[in-house]
């Protein structure tokens, strides 16, 4: 069995946003660290879609209790997904990010943080950011503020929150990570919501607690206030909402590095500058987590091609110099159904399969 952390690797790598090779061996280091040679071969048993343990166990030979015991302690450890139906758990095998290593927000130390900031330097980042498909999306913070027509609901923050049946309110994954570092940042740390069978999952796992609709209002408000951006799972149902800060996200950290941030992400939405209304105050340089805005000696100098449409700067414009604005209706850009046919599109495209199925890109 010498060789079943690569037939794991391969086996993540066709999966979403990817798992490659590096010349370290990083990536099979990581792997080691959170699996253990019988959680590999069940995970490399596991179908592509939600399945009982009796279903695995059928392609394994374990006895269907035994594999019940081991795929719900994988599911603990957060490799795994669980979901519950009318009772009975089902189980499925999940991409690395967005899945097994958001799911170990409650395992995190120095060593496992340093190989992952390893392996994303190395490879890990370059895999899903060379992907159409992204696994999130920059909303607007408030959708009450955006212009040029109706907002469709998985574009609205609060409409999203109140379309749910179950609502979990978690710690923010990457300012965890960075406090685990002995850093920190002035940004509130439990911002990040998981919602229905997600929050159903972080809820089983002790990763967050059970909010409802007002409080998670109340979180929202105090994201625009700290100026967090929203990023949510890149599908219509949107099984989870991110608040997210320049200092410690690498979803942002890394679109800072993009000399054109607004191609790299699938927002409906756009800022519009008016010089002639600007009072010069600064304040939006300040908000702008991409500095798509910058502040010089002869006033602000907008760049529309890095604004990821977050709305930061509009909500803090105390001239009404900017403005949300929906783009174009041909550069709109309409996500899938759920975050599994996400994943879905992810791998076509990884395979070849669905190189042409982007829509959106740009402003």
């Amino acid at each position: 069995m010498s060789d079943i952390y690569e037939r794991l690797r391969k086996r993540l790598d066709s999966m979403a946003t990817g798992y490659p090779e590096t010349s370290s061996g990083v990536e099979i280091r990581i792997l080691r660290r959170l699996f253990g040679e019988d959680d590999a071969r069940v995970f490399l048993a596991m179908g592509e879609g939600p399945e009982t343990a009796t279903e695995v166990a059928s392609r394994t030979g374990d006895d269907p209790r035994a594999m019940e015991h081991i795929l719900e302690d994988m599911a603990k450890r957060g490799l795994v997904f669980r979901i519950r139906r009318d009772g009975q758990a089902f189980y499925l095998a999940v991409p690395f990010v967005v899945g097994i290593y958001e799911f170990q927000l409650n395992n995190l130390g120095p060593e496992l943080l340093g190989e992952i900031s390893e392996y994303y330097l190395s490879g890990l980042g370059a895999s899903f950011h060379a992907l159409k498909t992204p696994h999130l999306r920059s909303i607007p913070v408030d959708a009450r503020i955006a212009t040029g027509g109706p907002v469709a609901p998985y574009d609205d923050a609060r409409a999203i929150v109140m379309a749910k049946e179950r609502i979990a309110l978690a710690e923010c994954f990457c300012r965890k990570a960075v406090r685990t570092y002995g850093k920190t940042c002035s940004h509130s740390l439990q911002t990040c919501m998981q919602f229905d069978s997600f929050a159903e999952y972080y809820l089983d796992n002790g990763m967050a607690r059970p909010i409802d609709v007002d409080e998670a209002f109340s979180v929202l408000k105090r994201c625009e206030e700290e100026g967090l951006v929203i990023h949510i799972i890149n599908s219509k149902s949107v099984e989870a909402m991110c608040a997210c800060c320049s200092c410690c996200c690498g979803m942002l950290l890394s679109l800072r590095l993009f000399p054109a941030p607004a191609r790299e992400v699938k927002s409906n939405y756009v800022c519009v500058f008016d010089p002639a209304l600007c009072e010069k105050c600064g304040m939006c340089n300040a908000r702008c987590p991409v500095g798509a805005l910058k502040f010089t000696t002869d006033g602000v100098m907008f760049r529309q091609e890095r604004c990821i449409g977050c709305g930061l700067c509009v909500t803090r414009c105390p001239a009404g110099a900017l403005v949300l604005h929906k783009k174009d209706e041909h550069l709109l850009y309409t996500p899938p159904g759920t975050v599994f046919e996400t994943f879905g599109r992810m791998s076509e495209e990884k395979r070849g399969e669905g190189a042409c199925q982007g829509s959106g890109q740009g402003l």
